[in-house]
């Protein structure tokens, strides 16, 4: 395969001023991008280093101050920038988890998305990354749901966990800052929702639990008996009625013809 770097940014008006830390970013930006649960290493610094080589090349780029590199990642390895190979010259804190230099006279920037401080500017970078503000951007998001709607769709997508001890603790529900999870549910279909609960699970949850109540509680027996038979329901409704020891406890069946 080609070598390719994961982004080019191009600002097309040099006299916006930006907020940090995309102020840093040049006229064009090459970016490599480390997942979460990536480190960016000497490897991924000499990749960028490449990607520069060959795109000021193919773009006639004579100066390559003129060509801007960024480093964005979670965690970074040790000996990233290693004297004598991809080398960060003159590496110098530009700002709270930016560290900048040259890389091959390019201007390079290490962006730590753990560290960046947490600011509305900055939400596209921090979305992507489970940093010690993830609870604080939540947080933010769901106070500002109105004027964020996408950021807060990529939340259920990226950020699940944390949105749900967030909603908890501020007794909310998905719907009340427009989350349609009766959309959701068509789009996965209730088996696949099935799946994701667990069979076992599932009749745990009947009468407790919001994804539950959008199946509706007669459609999952219904398609519990088709799964499992309705002599494995029964045995599990009589567990549950046990270990709850009350009268509430879901009732069984009589039949799937009932």
């Amino acid at each position: 395969m080609p070598l390719k770097a994961d982004l080019l940014l191009i600002r097309r008006d040099l006299t916006v001023a930006l907020p940090f830390p995309f102020h840093f970013l040049g006229e064009r930006t090459l970016v490599e991008y480390k997942s979460p649960d990536d480190a960016a290493t000497q490897e991924d610094l000499a990749k960028l280093q490449i990607y520069g080589l060959l795109y000021a090349l193919r773009e006639g780029i004579l100066h390559r101050r003129n060509l801007t590199l960024w480093l964005i990642a979670s965690h970074f390895r040790a000996h990233v920038s290693l004297p004598g190979g991809a080398y960060l010259a003159k590496p110098r804190d530009v700002g709270v988890g930016v560290r900048g230099g040259t890389l091959d006279k390019f201007p390079t920037f290490f962006i730590d998305l753990t560290r960046l401080p947490f600011q509305p500017e900055a939400l596209p970078l921090l979305m992507v990354a489970k940093s010690t503000r993830e609870r604080e951007m939540v947080e933010f998001l769901i106070d500002h749901f109105r004027e964020y709607p996408q950021h807060v769709r990529f939340l259920r997508e990226l950020h699940a966990q944390m949105l749900r001890e967030v909603l908890h603790m501020k007794q909310l529900t998905p719907e009340q800052i427009g989350i349609d999870y009766r959309a959701l549910l068509d789009l996965i279909g209730e088996d696949r929702a099935i799946d994701l609960i667990g069979e076992d699970h599932a009749i745990d949850l009947i009468g407790e639990d919001r994804v539950i109540d959008l199946i509706g509680e007669e459609q999952l027996v219904q398609n519990l008996v088709q799964r499992k038979g309705e002599q494995w329901l029964r045995a599990m409704l009589e567990r549950i009625t046990k270990q709850r020891g009350t009268s509430d406890a879901p009732q069984a069946p009589t039949s799937p013809e009932a």
